[in-house]
């Protein structure tokens, strides 16, 4: 029986998470494009968040969780050597997502 809530549980994670990522591509897209320096993505975070404020709740917690966990692995998944434009590229990803999440939160 515990293996089988565990597993529901982990199937109504995976499809929280997938709608995350579909509200993410879905609002985005009417974006201009993020590129990870706070000042000059502020429009696009303001933007983004009066949009996924508009959406119902189950909407706005899933992206929310979304953007935790793409945080989250970026943060524990990147490699332990990576080259200085793979760490910029990364740091940068980073800025995107956190800036958003904080928007919303």
């Amino acid at each position: 029986m515990k293996n089988l809530l565990k597993k529901f549980r982990q199937k109504q994670e995976e499809k929280k998470l997938l709608l995350g990522k579909r509200v993410w591509d879905d609002v985005t897209k009417t974006l201009p494009q993020a590129v990870g320096v706070i000042e000059d993505d502020t429009p696009r975070v303001n933007k983004f968040a009066k949009a996924v404020n508009k959406l119902n709740k189950k909407s706005q917690k899933a992206v929310k969780k979304w953007l935790e966990q793409q945080i989250h692995d970026l943060n524990y998944y990147a490699p332990d050597l990576m080259t200085g434009r793979e760490e910029e590229a990364l740091t940068r990803q980073l800025q995107i997502y956190s800036h958003h999440l904080e928007a919303i939160s």
